[in-house]
């Protein structure tokens, strides 16, 4: 059931003045339902035109366009085209769902009120050289909503709204405020992500990781050697011809992970490396780049072949999981929301720890691959096992974008 009524906070937002909003509210705050209410508040004039600009085209379909269509169904005059994701009125005027992926296909309309959703996901010059001048003829509204990530273009529109303009005006919620989530339940999250993530994604703070892609990794802290190994080992490997990197680790009975072994190959191959882990530990599970299911770095049998071959049992899904989620469940094993550490480095593992504290991310919050090829074979191969043994679980409170 979908909560249509219009709230204190809801009401303070929609009513204000200001032509320029902006609202920075945590995971299920009720984002989407505002931006619904919001452009759909006030008389819909002839000709006019509002937009609702998702990310992506597919995000503004599933999740904003069975709200306006659950408003408009039994609506007299209005007319629902499923195929253009658009509401049309007998006085010509249209709502319509848009994604700020295709560019192209935003130029040319004048405009009055636009929802720019999740505005850190969509390109800042996607507003500022194309929608802001589709509203200037008409001295159109947006409404700039979303949750931060880290000190972007949110954060200075942001800014922008606690400044002195007297066309902006701005707001933060934390999850909770929302009224849709229990803090019970944001508590459970402390456990399922990184102290950095879940700052952004439930308290709405604008938090920075600096560069790193290991931000949460702490010499001090993590680089250590283990008191007694768990016999629960496993390797983790990144196929390449120069480097090719294997880890060695062991999970406890608590979750935790230690690594404790490392090999790197020069202008090799799987086969050499194969060769090379079973002196060390052989018959154990190996948690691979999944691609290495479809090719292999010289031979004509795939990387994952080549280890069964070698009687690996070769653990892997058929693709990785987004290079994002890979790296926030490795930050997450550093150090969770609550501060609990569960993962550690023994000292002789001088590649990892290397890669641990230098790698960077490039601006699409990857895994920065072209600046020094010699770093992040090692972190690769680590955070294979754990992306798929530790995922982040993206939990139906998490998904929903009210």
């Amino acid at each position: 059931m979908i909560d249509w009524q219009l709230n204190q906070i809801r009401k303070e937002i929609i009513l204000a003045p200001q032509r320029q909003k902006v609202v920075v509210a945590g995971r299920r705050w009720g984002k989407s339902i505002l931006s619904v209410m919001w452009l759909l508040h006030g008389e819909l004039k002839p000709q006019e035109r509002r937009w609702f600009v998702a990310p992506t085209y597919r995000q503004g379909k599933m999740v904003i366009f069975p709200l306006l269509r659950s408003v408009f169904r039994q609506w007299q005059g209005a007319t629902i085209n499923e195929s253009e994701l658009s509401i049309k009125f007998e006085n010509d005027a249209e709502i319509a769902i848009k994604g700020a992926e295709q560019e192209n296909n935003l130029r040319g309309a004048t405009l009055d009120k636009v929802v720019m959703e999740e505005f850190s996901y969509i390109k800042p010059n996607v507003y500022e050289e194309i929608i802001y001048p589709m509203l200037t003829t008409t001295q159109g509204e947006t409404l700039f909503i979303g949750t931060p990530n880290s000190f972007d273009h949110l954060y200075d529109y942001y800014l922008r709204g606690q400044s002195d303009d007297s066309d902006w005006k701005s707001w933060q919620y934390t999850t909770v405020q929302g009224g849709f989530v229990s803090q019970e339940e944001v508590d459970k999250a402390k456990t399922t992500m990184d102290e950095v993530t879940f700052k952004s994604e439930f308290l709405a703070d604008f938090v920075s990781t600096g560069n790193r892609v290991a931000y949460n990794f702490d010499r001090k802290i993590h680089v250590k050697q283990a008191e007694e190994l768990s016999p629960n080992l496993f390797w983790g490997i990144d196929f390449n011809v120069d480097y090719m990197s294997a880890v060695l680790g062991c999970e406890y009975s608590n979750g935790s992970i230690h690594y404790f072994h490392e090999i790197r190959l020069s202008n090799s191959n799987t086969e050499q490396m194969a060769i090379e882990m079973k002196k060390i530990a052989p018959n154990v599970n190996v948690y691979p780049d999944s691609a290495g299911s479809a090719r292999s770095t010289t031979s004509n049998r795939s990387d994952h072949m080549i280890l069964t071959d070698h009687k690996y049992n070769v653990i892997a899904k058929k693709a990785n999981p987004p290079i994002i989620d890979r790296i926030n469940a490795l930050n997450r094993m550093l150090k969770d929301a609550n501060g609990k550490i569960r993962m550690t480095v023994d000292p002789s593992c001088t590649y990892l720890i290397k890669d641990l504290e230098q790698c960077q991310r490039d601006r699409a919050g990857k895994i920065e691959k072209n600046k020094d090829i010699s770093l992040t074979h090692a972190l690769d191969a680590c955070s294979y096992y754990i992306a798929l043994k530790h995922p982040i679980v993206k939990k139906t409170m998490m998904n929903q974008q009210w």
